[in-house]
C-alpha cells in the first residue's frame, strides 16, 4: 500500500576536487526514471528530499560508540556529517549522510588480529520494489534508518578467515541486544582481490555462510582475467588495433528464424551488431564456473544500456543453435565483412540503448587488456557473481554542509564504556564452564537468556536440563515456527525449576514448550503436572502384561536425582 509517488531523475555532481566519480557518471548513463512509493505512516518531508536534515539521533550515536569501544576503536573528538554520493536512486537525495564513530580497532578470530579500519554511523536507503528497463522503484519505509558500517583492513588472508571474520563481528554486533537481526538486516559488502588484480567489491551479501565460497569464485575469475590478458598480449594485441565498428543491421536478419530476434523486430526494436579485430575465442573463455568473458559483456549491457531481457547478446564466437541459424551467420558476416579473427557481438532493443550497449562491450572488452576492472558485482544464488556498477572511489565524498561538527566529551565515551556487555567469546567461555552442550553454547550466548542462565548456575540448577530447554528444545521449536518470544524469563525460571523438580523427561519437553508457547497464560503447575512419569508408568504396565514379557514387576514414580557434579 502506497499513499504517493514521486518521480526523479538523478545527475552527478563535481567532488571538492573538481571532478566527477566514476560510479556516478556510469549511473547516469542509464538514464534511469526513478520512482518513490509513499506511505504517509512512515514518511515525512525527509524522504521526499523536501525539507533540512534533522539531528542526529542521539540513542543511535550511542549504540555505534558502544559498538566500536567492543571493536577497540578510538573514538573520535567531533562527528563530521559527509555526503556519500549514490545515484542509483536508492536515496531520494543522491547521496547518503555518513559520519565516521571510530578508528584503528581490531577483532580476534583464532589465530590472528583483524584489524578495524573504522566504524560509522549513516542512514539506511530505500528498498528496491522493481528494476525493470529504464524505470526503477522504490519503498521508502526503510529510508533514513541508523546504519552501522564496520570496516576492516585487508588482512583476511583466506575465504575461511574472510567468513570467519565476519561471523566474529556479527555475533559482537548482536551481543549488545541493540542491533536487527534476520535475513536482510546485516549485508555484508566483501572485498576481493589477487596478486597482480584489483579491488573488487560484492555487494550485499545477506548472510556470511556465503562469504567463502562467493570470495573463492572471485579469487578464481580474477585469476581467469589476469591469463586472459596476458595471452591477449602475449599474442601481439593491443588496445589500438582492436578497431571496433557497430552498425545497425536490422534489416539484415529481418528474415531472421530466431524467435528471440524476430520477436525484437515485430516490437518495433532494433538490432546492433559491434565487430572487433583480433579477439576470436574471448568471449568463450571460462571466467567463473558455467559462466564466460561473454558473461562479462552481458552484464555491462544489462545494467548500464538496461537491457535487462536474458539473453542480451549474441555473438559469433558461440552463436546459439536455432533452425536457420547458418543463415543468420552468414548475413552477419556479410554486413561486417568479417575475416579471421573477428567477432561480432549482436545486441537488440531501443536504438538509444543498443548503442550504449555496443559502446559498454567494446569498453569492456578494452578493459581486458588491463586485466580485472574495479566493479561492485551483486552474488547470485548459485554462488557466482554478475556486474552491478562501476566502483566507486574517494571522488563521491564531499562535507555536509546541513550539519554543524558534533563534540564527543570523553565523559560520554566513558560513561557508555562503564556499561559495555561482555563479548560473545567471554560468554561462551562461561557457558563453557557450566557444563552446558557444546552444540548450544554459540545459540545461548547470543540469546536474550545470559543474565537468566547465569542465574541458574548461581541457584545450582541442573545445567544439562537448562541446555536442552533453553538450547534445544527452543530452537527446535523456532524452527518450526513457534513464537518463543512469548515466554519471558520469569516463565523459564518457572519451566526449568519444574522440570527439575517433578524429574520430568527431557522427550515431553519439547510438547511442554509448545504449550506454553500457544498459551502462555495458562497455569503453569498444572501444565507440569501431565509429564510427571504417569504416561511412563501406563506403557510399562502394558508391556508387562504381554504373555511374551518375563518381567514380573514395573518400577514405579521418578528416578531419584542425580547430584551435581
Amino acid at each position: 500500500h502506497h499513499d504517493a509517488e514521486i518521480i526523479r531523475h538523478m545527475r552527478p555532481t563535481l567532488s571538492e576536487m573538481g571532478v566527477y566519480d566514476g560510479c556516478a557518471l556510469m549511473e547516469f548513463k542509464t538514464k534511469k526514471e526513478i520512482v518513490y512509493l509513499l506511505n504517509k505512516e512512515s514518511v515525512c518531508t525527509y524522504e521526499m528530499d523536501d525539507t533540512p536534515p534533522f539531528p542526529v539521533n542521539q540513542g543511535a550515536l550511542d549504540i555505534a560508540i558502544e559498538i566500536a569501544l567492543l571493536l577497540n576503536c578510538q573514538i573520535v573528538d567531533e562527528i563530521h556529517i559527509a555526503r556519500k554520493q549514490y545515484l542509483d536512486g536508492s536515496i531520494p537525495t543522491g547521496f547518503q549522510r555518513t559520519a565516521i564513530v571510530g578508528i584503528n580497532g581490531y577483532v580476534d578470530i583464532p589465530d590472528k588480529r583483524i584489524r578495524v579500519r573504522q566504524l560509522s554511523i549513516e542512514e539506511d536507503a530505500c528498498r528496491e520494489v522493481t528494476d525493470k528497463g529504464h524505470t526503477i522503484t522504490y519503498r521508502t519505509d526503510r529510508l533514513g534508518m541508523p546504519l552501522i558500517e564496520v570496516v576492516t583492513e585487508p588482512d583476511f588472508e583466506s575465504p575461511e578467515q574472510a567468513a570467519l571474520g565476519v561471523k566474529t563481528i556479527g555475533r559482537l554486533l548482536r551481543a549488545t541486544g541493540k542491533v536487527r537481526r534476520g535475513i536482510g538486516a546485516v549485508r555484508q559488502d566483501v572485498n576481493v582481490s589477487i596478486d597482480g588484480g584489483t579491488r573488487v567489491e560484492i555487494k550485499g551479501v545477506p548472510r556470511y555462510q556465503l562469504i567463502a565460497a562467493l570470495t573463492e569464485t572471485e579469487a578464481m575469475r580474477q585469476k581467469a582475467l589476469l591469463d586472459l590478458k596476458n595471452d591477449l598480449l602475449r599474442g601481439g594485441l593491443t588496445k589500438e588495433n582492436v578497431s571496433p565498428e557497430q552498425k545497425d543491421i536490422t534489416e539484415d536478419l529481418k528474415n531472421t528464424r530466431s524467435e528471440i530476434l524476430a520477436g525484437a523486430i515485430e516490437k518495433g526494436l532494433r538490432i546492433r551488431g559491434i565487430k572487433i579485430s583480433g579477439i576470436e575465442g574471448l568471449l568463450n573463455r571460462r571466467t567463473q564456473p558455467g559462466r564466460t568473458f561473454a558473461n562479462e559483456i552481458s552484464g555491462r549491457a544489462r545494467v548500464i544500456a538496461c537491457l535487462d531481457h536474458i539473453p542480451n547478446v549474441f555473438h559469433t564466437d558461440h552463436y546459439p543453435d536455432y533452425s536457420g541459424n547458418h543463415i543468420d551467420l552468414k548475413r552477419i558476416r556479410n554486413a561486417f565483412r568479417m575475416r579471421d579473427k573477428e567477432t561480432v557481438v549482436v545486441v537488440w532493443g531501443p536504438e538509444a540503448d543498443t548503442i550504449t550497449a555496443c559502446n559498454e562491450i567494446r569498453a569492456r572488452v578494452l578493459e581486458a587488456f588491463d586485466g580485472v576492472p574495479n566493479e561492485t558485482r551483486q552474488h547470485l544464488q548459485d554462488g557466482l557473481t554478475d556486474f552491478e556498477r562501476i566502483l566507486p572511489g574517494a571522488d563521491r565524498m564531499y562535507p555536509d554542509t546541513d550539519h554543524p561538527p558534533l563534540r564527543i566529551t570523553p565523559a560520554r565515551v566513558d560513561a557508555i564504556r562503564a556499561s559495555l556487555p561482555q563479548r560473545t567469546r567471554e560468554v561462551e567461555e562461561r557457558f563453557r564452564s557450566y557444563g552446558l552442550f557444546e552444540d548450544t553454547i554459540e545459540y545461548l550466548a547470543l540469546s536474550k537468556h545470559v543474565r537468566l542462565i547465569d542465574s541458574f548456575f548461581e541457584g545450582s540448577a541442573d545445567m544439562k536440563l537448562v541446555g536442552r530447554l533453553l538450547g534445544q528444545t527452543k530452537r527446535s521449536l523456532e524452527r518450526q515456527g513457534y513464537d518463543m518470544s512469548v515466554i519471558d524469563n520469569a516463565a523459564w525460571a518457572g519451566i526449568v525449576n519444574g522440570c527439575d523438580e517433578r524429574r520430568i523427561q527431557s522427550k515431553y519437553f519439547e510438547e511442554i514448550l509448545a504449550s506454553v508457547a500457544k498459551r502462555p497464560d495458562q497455569p503453569l503447575p498444572d501444565l507440569l503436572n501431565r509429564f510427571i512419569a504417569q504416561p511412563e508408568a501406563v506403557v510399562a504396565r502394558k508391556t508387562a502384561a504381554r504373555p511374551d514379557n518375563p518381567a514380573t514387576s514395573v518400577e514405579k514414580g521418578p528416578a531419584p536425582k542425580r547430584a551435581r557434579p
